[in-house]
């Protein structure tokens, strides 16, 4: 905890805004507690908290700033544990998920390289036969055309 001391408006509801919170005290200045996670709310809009009751050393928040208890700073905390475990776990899993493509798209891509191997190896012999063939007749026709010019 932060000992600040500030100064108590006209109706000691409020800190008085022209002053500005002191650390050490002084004649007029009433003492408040403010959490040390909470600092940097009180020093930057420390006139705009309550205090909770005319002898208090405790403020109360208005409705747009968030209250100087540890509590409720804690529970922001584990909220913000529980958000980040769950993205923790999602990318976990995300990073399984990429790792199992990754591995299914290697089984995948050696899986077609089987089947193209086969299916070449199926076609390489149809297409030698067949160059082999029509090697025998382009040049068998040369021989026959030869013949018949002698």
């Amino acid at each position: 905890m932060s000992i600040y001391y500030v100064k108590p408006d006209s109706d000691n509801q409020f800190p008085d805004k022209d002053t500005t919170p002191m650390l050490d005290p002084a004649d007029g200045l009433r003492a408040v507690n403010i959490p040390t996670t909470s600092v940097q709310y009180f020093t930057r809009y420390w006139w705009m908290y309550a205090f909770k009751d005319d002898n208090s050393q405790k403020l109360k928040a208005p409705g747009n700033l968030p209250p100087l208890d540890n509590d409720y700073l804690q529970e922001l905390i584990d909220q913000q544990k529980k958000q980040i475990d769950q993205q923790t776990t999602d990318i976990q899993s995300l990073q399984k998920a990429n790792k199992d493509l990754k591995s299914a798209n290697e089984l995948t891509q050696q899986g077609l390289m089987e089947a193209v191997d086969y299916l070449s190896s199926q076609l390489s012999p149809a297409s030698t036969t067949t160059d082999t063939g029509s090697a025998a007749t382009s040049s068998a026709a040369p021989a026959s055309s030869a013949a018949s010019e002698s």
